[in-house]
Parts: structure tokens; sequence; C-alpha cells
């Protein structure tokens, strides 16, 4: 699947978007973090906005206890 940047029409999500994290843009530490529980690949970039959402939504799975 392509990734798009919700600033312009069909564009891909790529450095040129502004919401584009690329790998070096982070600590070395948060990259290898986010790429161990799958929010990010390591050796390319991620839309922020994906990035959060996937964050918030693995926070939510460890952090929530069920009963059945």
């Amino acid at each position: 699947m392509i990734k798009t940047c919700p600033f312009s029409e069909n564009k891909v999500c790529n450095d040129t978007c502004p919401l584009f994290v690329s790998p070096e843009e982070l600590n070395e530490f948060v990259a290898a973090r986010l790429s161990s529980i799958g929010v990010m690949d390591k050796a390319d970039g991620e839309c922020s906005l994906k990035m959060l959402a996937l964050s918030q939504g693995r926070m939510i799975f460890e952090n929530t206890n069920t009963r059945s």
C-alpha cells in the first residue's frame, strides 16, 4: 500500500511531506524501540499520524485487562 500525504491529493507520503518522520530524525534508542514493537520500519520512515495511531493502539492493548 502506498502511503499518502494528507496535505496534497494523491501524493506519496515521503520526505517531502511535512508529516513524514525519517529514522534519521529520531534518536537511535527511540527508533529501535518503535521498530521492535512494530510501529515503524527502522530502514524507512513513517507518517507521523500513522506512527501516533499505532503507538497509542499498542499502549492501549498492553495496558488493558479484560476478564472473560
